[in-house]
């Protein structure tokens, strides 16, 4: 039988194929300054944004397009987050499903 991988060497295993064009985008970042929770940097497991002085900086190459992200910001944000899938075969590639 063979030995299970924990979720970190799971996604460790993925790759990704990034785009110059970023799929994820803040339509106006005062909005994401006015944000009181940022629930964007909360709910993503990637850690894909990060507050960085006075603005939200995102690193979309880490991306793992699970969505949560825009969801959080549209419920419980100020709606800022333009998210879209990457575009053709470009993103994250898992291994492990």
């Amino acid at each position: 039988m063979a030995a299970r991988l924990s979720v970190s060497e799971r996604l460790g295993a993925d790759s990704f194929t990034t785009d110059k064009v970023p799929h994820l985008k803040i339509a106006d970042p005062r909005l994401c300054r006015t944000c009181v929770l940022k629930p964007c940097i909360k709910v993503c497991p990637a850690e894909v944004y990060h507050w960085d002085a006075d603005h939200l900086r995102i690193n979309y190459e880490n991306c793992l397009e699970l969505g949560a992200c825009r969801v959080a910001c549209h419920e419980l944000g100020n709606r800022a987050l333009q998210w879209d899938f990457p575009v053709g075969s470009r993103g994250v590639h898992f291994r492990y499903g």
